[in-house]
C-alpha cells in the first residue's frame, strides 16, 4: 500500500481577519524600510499571532505555527524582500541578506510590543479570560509561552552587565591583595551574589574532609564580611 500523502496546512488567508491585518501591515513594512521605524509593524504583527492559534488553542504568541511563520513570510515578499525569478546569485543573496536583516529588525521590535500585551492582561480581565482560557493573570501567560517578561534588547543589557561584572571581579582577583574603587563596590556585590546563588553543595561532592573544612572557614569568614556590609548599610 502507498504511503499516504500528507495534508498540507491551511494557509493563514482561511483565518477569518488576517488578510485585513495583511493589508494594513504591508505598507506599514514597506515604509519602515526606509525610516527603520518598525514599532508600527510589530504592533500589527501582535494583532496578526492574536488571530493565529496554537495547539491549545490559545494565540500563538511565539509565532512558531505554520500560519504565524507563513503569515510572516508573506508580509516580507510584499515588503520587496523576494528576488524576482532568475536573479543572478548576488542579487539573490543581497536580498536574501536585507530580508534576514529586516526580519531581525521586526522581531527586536516585536518583543517589547509582547512584553506589554501580556503585562496590560492583568487590568484586562475580560481579555485574559476570551483569548487565555485556563490561565488567571499575566505571570501565567509569561510561564506558559516561556516567555521571559523583558524585551529581547532588556535581556541582551542584563547579559551584558553581568559578563562585564564578572570580568571585573576577576580582574580585581587576580591581585593578592585587590583594591575595589567606589565605584566598583555595587559591581562586585552583584558579581558576588550571582555567583553565591549559583553555587549548590553538589559542586563540592569530590572535595575531601580537608577541603570542605577550608571551605567551611573561608563560607564563614565571607558570611561575617558580608554582614558587616549589610549592617554598615542599613
Amino acid at each position: 500500500m502507498p504511503p499516504r500523502k500528507k495534508t498540507a496546512a491551511p494557509g493563514w488567508q482561511v483565518v477569518p481577519g488576517a488578510q485585513a491585518v495583511m493589508d494594513k501591515a504591508v505598507p506599514l513594512a514597506m515604509r519602515a524600510r526606509e525610516s527603520r521605524e518598525y514599532a508600527p509593524v510589530a504592533q500589527v504583527v501582535l494583532e496578526a499571532v492574536l488571530l493565529f492559534a496554537d495547539p491549545q488553542g490559545r494565540p500563538d504568541l511565539r509565532r512558531s505555527g505554520h500560519a504565524a511563520k507563513s503569515w510572516m513570510s508573506d508580509l516580507l515578499d510584499e515588503a520587496g524582500f523576494k528576488a524576482p525569478p532568475m536573479s543572478p546569485k548576488d542579487v539573490r543573496e543581497h536580498v536574501a541578506n536585507g530580508r534576514k536583516s529586516f526580519a531581525q529588525s521586526i522581531r527586536e521590535a516585536f518583543s517589547p510590543v509582547r512584553v506589554s500585551y501580556i503585562s496590560s492582561l492583568d487590568d484586562s480581565p475580560e481579555e485574559l479570560a476570551t483569548r487565555f482560557p485556563g490561565l488567571s493573570s499575566a505571570a501565567e501567560v509569561f510561564e506558559y509561552y516561556k516567555i521571559i517578561p523583558k524585551a529581547q534588547r532588556e535581556v541582551r543589557i542584563d547579559r551584558y552587565n553581568r559578563r562585564t561584572s564578572l570580568q571585573r571581579l576577576g580582574a580585581l582577583l587576580s591581585d593578592d591583595e585587590p583594591t575595589i574603587a567606589p565605584a566598583d563596590g555595587p559591581d562586585v556585590i552583584h558579581a558576588l551574589h550571582r555567583l553565591a546563588t549559583a553555587l549548590t553543595p553538589a559542586l563540592f561532592d569530590g572535595a575531601d574532609a580537608k577541603g570542605k573544612d577550608q571551605l567551611r572557614q573561608e563560607i564563614s569568614a565571607t558570611r561575617a564580611a558580608l554582614l558587616a556590609l549589610e549592617q554598615a548599610l542599613s
